[in-house]
């Protein structure tokens, strides 16, 4: 597998004509695994599988389900006057699997399932370094997958699935080293923190009053940040060693705290 092209989502967007070129251009290697296939319809086929395994990072199911200007592009460089003899290619499963196959096998690309444990470790680490949400780190795992030379999953929902087990499991082991200081009375006064009460002639959350950060950078300022972090303290009494976060995570939590 060369560049990464698409991010690891299985489908084709719009594609450009620089885009064609890199990831649709046929070397001198790519031509010589080519030229064993005899028939037309064969020699696009096969060059429609090994250039869209490069691009997404998977075999498509139905091999001809690519947008015609990539067709098109490589039908150009195969000198195939009729691009649309590749519709013959699908008519028989046997010979798009076998050709999958020996693609799979020349480019030295792995199957998911022989490291799905080891990506699932490497996705649990960054959710609880990083706190990144499901986007960044279904790039990053998609990234990872090209980098050690494997194929994507088929259906991004596997994917997208330990994505979202990883970070579950990552944002509750968070929770425990946070919620593991407390003592009985601080674990009591937390939830007096969401109760309203009227301050004046408005109602007043502690909880929503607290998170609040102070922005007036002056004397009055200094003072009321100050009498804020007389409240925090008054109301969870707490200094508990949080050492074991990632200051990333801290710097999160701090966004919202």
């Amino acid at each position: 597998m060369r560049d990464e092209g698409a991010a690891g989502n299985g489908r084709f967007g719009a594609l450009s004509r620089v885009e064609l070129e890199r990831f649709f251009h046929l070397d001198d290697e790519d031509r010589k695994l080519i030229a064993a296939r005899r028939r037309d319809s064969n020699r696009l086929g096969f060059a429609l599988q090994l250039t869209t395994v490069r691009y997404l990072g998977m075999f498509l199911p139905d091999p001809l389900d690519v947008p015609a200007e990539v067709v098109d592009y490589l039908a150009e460089q195969l000198d195939i006057a009729d691009p649309t003899c590749v519709r013959s290619y699908t008519d028989r499963d046997k010979t798009k699997l076998e050709h999958a196959w020996e693609i799979q096998r020349e480019s030295g690309l792995r199957p998911f399932s022989e490291v799905q444990v080891e990506l699932a470790a490497w996705i649990g680490d960054q959710a609880w370094i990083t706190g990144d949400g499901p986007k960044a780190i279904f790039a990053g795992a998609a990234a990872w997958l090209r980098t050690h030379h494997v194929l994507l999953p088929q259906g991004v929902t596997t994917l997208e699935r330990l994505v979202a087990q990883s970070r579950q499991a990552a944002d509750q082991w968070l929770w425990a080293q946070l919620a593991g200081p407390l003592t009985l009375v601080d674990t009591r006064l937390l939830p007096g923190m969401l109760e309203p009460r009227v301050e004046g002639r408005r109602k007043v959350i502690d909880l929503e009053r607290l998170r609040r950060g102070m922005f007036k950078p002056s004397g009055k300022g200094l003072l009321t940040a100050l009498g804020r972090l007389r409240d925090v303290n008054a109301l969870i009494p707490i200094s508990g060693d949080v050492s074991a976060v990632p200051p990333r995570r801290l710097l999160g939590l701090g966004r919202w705290g």
